[in-house]
């Protein structure tokens, strides 16, 4: 059941809101892992004092964690691509609860740690796949929303984590923060199994690069324990500097290997889009942003429920409002481009009031919100005009590299504040270091408030406008539709480079074809349509009957085509020769490999593009054929009986004479 991906029943999969059920699933799987994340720390002093460890040590609970999750992601991704992603979640899930029930029996800290480790496993397999199941259960003009109702999930899992760890801990223990993921886990198990589609579009993996994937477990590890490592690490002061020049070294490496492997885990061309590379910049900024008030604000007002609990709750609780109704809010006619450059700008705004006096307690409680508000808008928006330049093939990777920016974030915006106050040397987080720590974050701000004004931002409004815009209906059902004309030189340019194309790909496949585009065509159509008339041909080509007797009296003289005798030339038939039936079929498989080759050759925002586009192009070519012969079927008929009368007549005068 979890290494073959197996359909939904079928009054799910019928259901008019199965692509939601799809979201409600994963949204379980969002909401356990924020849970997760925003309650381990809190036992960490229940588990110092149970195994008689030093907290430098249980430090590791989370960082092992962390860089298992942000080396691994990519890679689940990857692998999902290939085999599906429904069965890789699943098998996540399995993971995962299972590592949660180990946690919560560990004997040891060096128990914990492992069984955290392999946690996080499932942990990478389950976010690798989230945002790429997500965008791939619902309609693309749904995208931005249902990728708001999992962040909504997030956040809420971030805002009761603190609340629901507090009182396991000071009831049943901390083991029991563990055991909860066991029964939300169980659940979510079911609601995939049952709700979730199958992998419909896969990537093909001829071999794993495990290259690639080393060098970027030994990149984003020696970059996360340098951060770790100004964060209040117990090593030498020279580590952080090696660890960083490690990691760049790495980094350099991985792009090297992934310009020259025939398969790398991570395709360089998936990054060339801009509204990738610099929306990847946009996410790893924005949830720094989000991340580093969480580890301020304890320090800062300390940590009593009704003191800093009260405060932390208006970020999330923000982020959750804006993520889930930001898309019904704003105005329907504002692109991806317009609402993360609010969303940044308002997160902006309240991190610069933050600034003015960060130990008011109600003041912060405000414009945290605010700051919730304006990265619950940004987030699923970058999100969104990142799923959207990628093939739907590689959703698993794209998914994955987002998850790995969030990672990357999080473990940032606790090194700026860690940092900040660090160097300010305050123990209570009082003094001018709380001011260095939001400034700090401010900067980050502004550099998700510059990825909204590059000029990738008109490509992903354009594609956003696409999924966000309601489907239009025919006339037939009485709905407004806005008439937009197209261009007709531009349609004719269109038309003439696809017909270059062609005759060149056919040239370049086979030289020594004397045949043009317009004769393989003919005897296409003659294939398809056995005993066709003249006159039926020249419809179904939408060419003139003299270009079709032209066409046919060369491909006679060739020997591939044979005409029916008969003195009426509009009831012969027209049949294929031998010659005829070979040239039909080399032409269909060499027209499948140059299509086959050109697509690879597309760039994947461009596939993208054009699969989304697929069905309103089957729309038109079929509107298009009922509009240049509305009813074939009847004229068919008159050309047929007007024959028949021909025949008659000449058979009735015959007779007379």
């Amino acid at each position: 059941m979890l290494f073959v991906e197996s359909a939904r029943p079928r009054f799910v999969r019928q259901h008019s809101r199965a692509g939601w059920l799809a979201v409600g699933a994963v949204c379980l799987g969002a909401f356990m892992g924020q849970l997760d994340a925003s309650i381990v720390t809190l036992t960490f002093p229940a588990v110092q004092h149970e195994f008689r460890a030093s907290l430098a040590g249980v430090e590791w609970v989370s960082l092992a964690y962390l860089l298992t999750v942000v080396g691994l992601v990519v890679a689940a991704g990857r692998i999902a691509d290939s085999i599906g992603r429904k069965a890789v979640y699943l098998q996540g899930f399995v993971v995962f609860t299972a590592a949660s029930a180990a946690c919560a029996l560990a004997p040891g800290l060096g128990w914990l740690i492992g069984f955290r480790v392999l946690q996080a496993v499932g942990a990478a397999m389950l976010q690798a796949n989230s945002v790429a199941l997500v965008v791939t259960s619902v309609p693309a003009k749904r995208m931005r929303a249902a990728l708001g109702v999992q962040a909504g999930a997030q956040a809420l899992g971030l805002a009761l984590g603190p609340a629901i760890g507090g009182m396991l801990v000071d009831s049943v223990g901390w083991r029991w923060v563990y055991g909860v993921n066991v029964l939300v886990g169980v659940i979510a198990l079911i609601a995939g199994r049952y709700l979730l589609p199958r992998t419909r579009q896969r990537s093909v993996l001829h071999e794993f690069d495990w290259r690639g994937l080393l060098l970027l477990i030994l990149c984003t590890s020696s970059l996360l324990l340098a951060v770790s490592s100004v964060s209040g690490l117990a090593v030498p002061a020279w580590a952080p500097v090696a660890l960083g020049v490690l990691s760049a070294a790495a980094g350099a490496g991985l792009w090297w290997w992934s310009r020259r492997a025939a398969d790398p885990l991570i395709d360089l061309t998936m990054l060339r889009p801009t509204v990738v590379s610099v929306g990847l910049v946009g996410a790893f900024a924005a949830y720094l942003v989000l991340f580093g008030p969480l580890a301020l604000f304890p320090q800062l007002h300390g940590a009593s429920v009704a003191g800093t609990g009260l405060i932390l709750t208006a970020l999330p609780a923000g982020f959750a409002l804006a993520a889930v109704t930001g898309g019904q809010v704003l105005p329907s006619h504002w692109d991806g481009r317009r609402r993360e450059r609010l969303g940044a700008a308002m997160a902006t705004i309240a991190l610069a009031a933050l600034l003015a006096d960060p130990a008011s307690a109600w003041w912060a409680f405000g414009w945290l919100g605010l700051l919730g508000l304006g990265l619950g808008v940004f987030i699923p928006g970058n999100n969104t005009a990142i799923m959207s330049a990628v093939p739907a093939g590689r959703s698993g990777t794209s998914g994955g590299l987002v998850n790995m920016a969030r990672g990357l974030g999080t473990a940032g915006g606790v090194a700026v504040v860690t940092l900040a106050l660090h160097l300010d040397g305050s123990s209570d987080g009082a003094g001018s270091g709380s001011r260095t720590a939001l400034g700090g974050l401010l900067l980050f701000a502004i550099l998700a408030v510059a990825t909204t004004l590059t000029a990738r931002r008109a490509e992903s409004g354009r594609s956003s406008q696409r999924e966000e815009s309601p489907m239009t209906t025919s006339a037939v059902e009485g709905s407004p539709v806005t008439t937009v004309r197209p261009d007709e030189n531009a349609i004719a340019e269109i038309i003439a480079c696809l017909r270059r194309a062609m005759r060149r790909a056919a040239r370049a496949a086979d030289p020594g074809n004397i045949l043009s585009v317009a004769q393989l065509e003919l005897l296409s159509s003659v294939s398809e349509h056995p005993g066709v008339r003249p006159g039926q041909l020249a419809r179904l080509l939408r060419l003139a009957p003299n270009s079709v007797t032209t066409l046919v009296n060369g491909l006679q003289t060739h020997n591939m085509i044979t005409r029916a005798p008969g003195e009426d030339r509009r009831a012969v038939t027209l049949t294929l020769t031998d010659e005829g039936r070979a040239a039909v079929r080399a032409w269909q498989s060499t027209n499948t490999d140059i299509l086959r080759t050109a697509l690879d050759d597309l760039h994947p925002g461009w596939q993208h593009l054009l699969a989304a586009a697929m069905p309103a192009l089957t729309e038109l070519t079929r509107a298009i054929d009922t509009l240049a012969d509305p009813v074939p079927a009847q004229r068919d008929s008159e050309t047929a009986a007007h024959s028949g009368r021909v025949r008659r007549e000449r058979a009735t005068s015959s007779s007379e004479g």
